[in-house]
C-alpha cells in the first residue's frame, strides 16, 4: 500500500454533514466512524524483535507427518495488521480463525489492512487502535472503494462531448465515434483506448483532506469534504504523503522543499 509509513486507522463512512466555524463560515465535512480497531499481527525485519508469545509457528505436515512446531521466520520489514468491524466466527476461514486466536480474539474482522511502519512498531497483536492516533494530525490521506456506476458511455465515464444534433446526424448523437485506426479495424481496438464500459468500484485515495474535528469519545473523524465510497463504506487513513503548504516564517527554519522556501522568503519579506 502507498502512502507515509506511519500508523494510520480504519473506518467506515459514515454521511456528510456541515460544521460552522468560529468565525461563521460553513465547511462542509464528512462523518467518518475511525476505529476502534484491534492489532492482528505485527510484523519485524528481523526475528529477534517479535513480541513474546509470537516467536513461533508451525507447518502442517499431514495426517502422518503432523503439525510440527518451528520458528517464526523474519518478515523482513516493519508493519501493523489492523482489523476492523467484527464479523460472527462462523462465517470465517480456519485461517482467519488461527490468526485471531494469536490476537486473542474469537471473532472474525470483516476490513483488514496492513501499514507499514520506518520503525519497530511498539503495539502488540490484541492491541486496540483508537481515533487518538490521529489526534496532532492536521491533514490525512483517505482511500476507499468508489461507487459502482454500472455499464456507462463515454460521455458519462469520461467527460466525452456529445454529436450535433443537426439534420443529416440520426440516432447518432451520444456514441463514441471512431477508433483512432489508420485503414480498418482488422488490426483491432488500439490498446488504451477509451470507450463505454464498466465504470466506479476502482480504489481511490483523496490526498490532503483537513480534520476538521476529532470526537475521541464516539470514535469519530470529520474531514473536509468528500471521500470515496458509499455510506457505510470501509476507508482507510493515514497522515499524509503531501508537504505542509501553509508555512510561518521562523528564525532557524529549516526547510528542504523548494515551494516551502519560496513561501517561507514570501514570509519573511512581510
Amino acid at each position: 500500500m502507498t502512502g507515509s509509513k506511519t500508523l494510520g486507522i480504519l473506518g467506515k463512512k459514515l454521511g456528510m454533514t456541515q460544521i460552522f466555524h468560529s468565525d461563521g463560515n460553513v465547511i462542509p465535512v464528512t462523518v467518518v466512524q475511525a476505529g476502534p480497531c484491534k492489532v492482528l499481527t505485527v510484523k519485524m525485519a528481523t526475528a529477534a524483535e517479535f513480541p513474546e508469545g509470537h516467536r513461533t509457528a508451525a507447518n502442517n505436515q499431514g495426517k502422518k507427518g503432523g503439525k510440527q512446531n518451528r520458528g517464526r521466520l523474519a518478515d523482513g520489514y516493519y508493519a501493523v495488521q489492523l482489523g476492523f468491524d467484527q464479523k460472527p466466527a462462523r462465517v470465517c476461514t480456519k485461517s482467519e480463525l488461527g490468526n485471531l486466536k494469536k490476537a486473542g480474539l474469537d471473532q472474525g474482522m470483516r476490513f483488514v489492512k496492513e501499514f507499514r511502519l520506518e520503525q519497530a512498531p511498539t503495539q502488540k497483536p490484541g492491541d486496540q487502535v483508537d481515533v487518538s492516533v490521529l489526534d496532532g494530525i492536521k491533514f490525512v490521506d483517505v482511500t476507499g472503494v468508489t461507487k459502482g456506476r454500472g455499464w456507462t458511455g463515454t460521455i458519462k465515464r469520461y467527460k466525452f462531448s456529445r454529436q450535433p444534433t443537426s439534420h443529416g446526424n440520426s440516432l447518432n448523437h451520444r456514441t463514441g465515434g471512431g477508433l483512432g485506426r489508420q485503414h480498418s479495424i482488422s488490426s483491432g481496438v488500439p490498446k488504451g483506448k477509451r470507450m463505454a464500459g464498466h465504470y466506479g468500484v476502482e480504489q481511490v485515495t483523496m490526498q490532503r483532506l483537513e480534520v476538521v474535528k476529532l470526537d475521541k469519545e464516539r470514535n469519530l473523524v470529520f474531514l473536509k469534504g468528500a471521500v470515496p465510497g458509499h455510506t457505510n463504506g470501509y476507508l482507510t487513513i493515514r497522515k499524509t504523503v503531501k508537504n505542509e503548504r501553509q508555512i510561518e516564517f521562523r528564525p532557524g527554519l529549516v526547510v528542504r522543499a523548494a515551494a516551502q522556501k519560496a513561501m517561507a522568503a514570501k514570509g519573511a519579506k512581510k
